[in-house]
């Protein structure tokens, strides 16, 4: 019976403490899923989609066509390079 009675203090204990934790008033999206996601708000979609291509024009900033450039200069680590 003790056992009992202490069972349902801490349950209430813990309701108690749940129920004082403040919960963040922000949500988390994964990109990721933005334009699979049914779920998703329609402003969530773009600016997933506004940072993607951020992201993919930094990505290709400084980037070149790497086949024929290396080629010229001398850069190919291939033994089936064509030597110029």
């Amino acid at each position: 019976m003790k056992y009992l009675i202490g069972f349902l203090i801490a349950c209430i204990l813990w309701l108690v403490a749940l129920h004082n934790v403040s919960m963040p008033e922000y949500r988390v999206y994964d990109c990721r899923l933005a334009d699979i996601h049914p779920d998703f708000p329609a402003d969530v979609k773009e600016e997933c989609r506004r940072k993607t291509l951020e992201e993919w024009r930094r990505e290709r900033e400084g980037k070149i066509q790497t086949g024929l450039h290396e080629y010229s200069k001398g850069l190919c680590k291939f033994k089936s390079c064509p030597t110029t």
